[in-house]
């Protein structure tokens, strides 16, 4: 858009110039456009005419950005008016946010009273509990009394006197009237033996669950499912008789296109007394509504349905059904199996996962749903499609429960496993708290998981943590990383050597990939700020060794990222670490470098 030429300034207006009006045509047309803009976007996401609402708010937004690109004239006007009613909006959400905050505090507070009332109902609750506590234990301690006054009377008595005594004060144990159905004395009475049919009770109770859930439905469910029947039933005979109906009047258009194909070609011999209409009228007579000899190629496009669609129906439920039947017998391995070959993929769903994830067995037994990872796994070249995003996560979140790292180290490898973020944060995680073994297995199936997905940020972290900083710096210059991805690696990973490495240049830039000042700042920010000391020592003894070029000062005055409190901060951990050189040093080449600015900066 071109702008508006510039009135001169009117007489009275202290010589400040006039704004022009809007009079033009294309001035109008624009407006109008802008206008039908907001009434359809505020149609089609159904805004309120009146009253507060968000999405009308950001309509009438992004109209007057456009409404300010597009008047240049009246632009600094309207982008004036436009901060002040943002800046009113703002403070009118922020006092929603803290009336919501407080309204919350004080209904808390409101609720002390109930809670310390809570509380000292349990406290006289537990008070009650320590008193029966405490007659239990006298009880106790009276009858041990007894017991230890009885125990000395028996050592002072003889053997033959004793055996009498005993047996008069001895209670007499009988046997139960009735034994433990199923069970014979000698079993009754063995706590292995009880212990194992306790545990074929509670496998008996949840197989009679999960059939309740499974295999019965209720009465009224039965009765639902009849009805359902019945009125499919009937708009089954409805269609069929449309279908019919439809059928027999396809035959009769096509005997009529085959007549008029065949007048028009044979018009001057078989139907030269008759008309088209009188023809067709004729040919349908005579065949009595069957299709003619000419079109008998298509009459098998109204067969009925082929069977073998029914067949193939009734062996997917027979499959369904023995998956049922060996998940309810406990034979999980056969049912994890029969569920990953099953026909079409239809058992290869999240709810056959859902109910092998259900299954809970005794910690070193095979878990079934392991069984069915592995399954699954091992079907995917014959099948030829992967597992999704959701379901490669569970397979390897199975495996690493179980410590079957060398199963995902396979799958990864044979390309068996649909790659995702997740996938690639679940092996980093694992990793933590584990022996060196572990960690080096684990890196880099992560790593390879981030790479195949473009997390290169977490990528690179992985490599830091093998140790190949040099890897992982051809790896993001590749990626061509920022300097905030860079410093995101540094966070993740703050170790001396990728401290070294991110502070000198690399590739065909002669500048480093980060300042100085920066990575040691967001060491600083780190529990391992003492990384970001030991960088600046190192960098100092190499500057008095001669093996480094640029000095401290260089190192200051060249670094435009890192202001004036950054350094400070710097200067006091290393005065705090010891490194009181240093801390001189960068003192100096800081006040010096502050003083040409307030220098540069004052008027002359």
């Amino acid at each position: 858009m071109t702008e508006l030429p510039q009135q001169s300034p009117r007489p009275g207006s202290g010589g400040k110039r006039v704004l022009p009006p809007i009079s033009s045509e294309v001035e109008r047309q624009f407006i109008q456009d802008l206008q039908e803009n907001v009434y359809v976007e505020m149609a089609r996401l159904n805004c309120p005419d009146q009253g507060p609402d968000e999405q009308r708010y950001i309509i009438y937004k992004d109209a007057f950005n456009k409404l300010i690109e597009h008047v240049i004239a009246y632009r600094p006007l309207m982008t004036a008016i436009k901060a002040e009613y943002e800046n009113c909006i703002e403070t009118i959400e922020r006092g929603q946010k803290e009336s919501f905050y407080l309204s919350g505090k004080v209904k808390a507070m409101a609720a002390e009273q109930t809670t310390l009332n809570y509380y000292q109902r349990r406290t006289d609750e537990l008070q009650h509990r320590m008193a029966v506590v405490h007659a239990d234990n006298e009880k106790l301690r009276e009858e041990l009394e007894s017991l230890q006054e009885t125990q000395e009377e028996l050592d002072g008595i003889p053997e033959q006197d004793v055996d009498e005594v005993s047996s008069k004060k001895s209670k007499v144990y009988t046997l139960p009237d009735k034994l433990i159905p199923g069970l014979s004395l000698e079993e009754s009475t063995d706590m292995m033996c009880l212990q194992r049919k306790i545990e074929e009770c509670q496998q008996l109770v949840q197989n009679l669950k999960q059939s309740k859930q499974t295999r019965y439905a209720p009465r009224r469910q039965k009765e639902q499912l009849k009805h359902q029947l019945a009125s499919k039933s009937k708009a089954k005979e409805h269609v069929s008789e449309q279908n019919l109906h439809l059928k027999a009047r396809c035959l009769k258009l096509r005997v009529a296109l085959d007549t008029l194909k065949a007048y028009y070609k044979d018009s001057q011999h078989s139907f030269s007394s008759f008309s088209p209409a009188e023809a067709v009228a004729l040919a349908l007579a005579r065949s009595g509504s069957k299709m003619s000899v000419n079109s008998a190629d298509t009459a098998t496009t109204f067969d009925d349905d082929d069977p073998t669609k029914e067949r193939e129906a009734e062996m997917l439920l027979e499959y369904i059904e023995h998956f049922n039947d060996l998940f309810e017998e406990g034979r999980y391995s056969d049912a994890a199996m029969h569920a990953a070959n099953s026909p079409k993929g239809i058992l290869r769903n999240p709810e056959t996962l859902a109910r092998f994830k259900a299954i809970h067995v005794k910690p070193g037994k095979l878990s079934p749903l392991l069984a069915y990872c592995e399954a699954l796994m091992s079907s995917v070249p014959a099948v030829g499609i992967l597992p999704n995003a959701e379901t490669s996560l569970e397979c390897v979140k199975s495996a690493l429960q179980e410590d079957r790292l060398d199963l995902v180290t396979h799958w990864i490898a044979q390309k068996r496993l649909t790659c995702s973020e997740p996938l690639g944060h679940l092996l980093y995680n694992y990793t933590q708290g584990k022996n060196t073994d572990i960690v080096n297995k684990c890196l880099p199936l992560a790593q390879a998981v981030y790479t195949k997905v473009g997390a290169h940020i977490q990528s690179a972290v992985c490599m830091c943590k093998q140790g190949r900083v040099r890897a992982m710096m051809e790896y993001a210059h590749n990626a061509k990383f920022s300097k905030d991805a860079y410093v995101g690696v540094l966070v993740a990973c703050p170790t001396l050597a990728l401290a070294e490495v991110l502070v000198q240049p690399y590739g065909d830039s002669n500048t480093p990939v980060l300042p100085v000042g920066t990575v040691v700042s967001e060491l600083l920010r780190t529990e391992s700020h003492q990384v970001g000391v030991q960088l600046l020592d190192k960098i100092h003894s190499n500057i008095q060794k001669g093996t480094s070029h640029p000095s401290l000062k260089d190192i200051v005055f060249s670094d435009p990222t890192t202001n004036i409190h950054a350094w400070l901060q710097i200067i006091r951990s290393c005065q705090d670490s010891g490194l009181y050189d240093v801390g001189i040093e960068l003192l100096a080449a800081v006040t010096v470098l502050e003083a040409i600015k307030k220098a540069t900066s004052s008027p002359t």
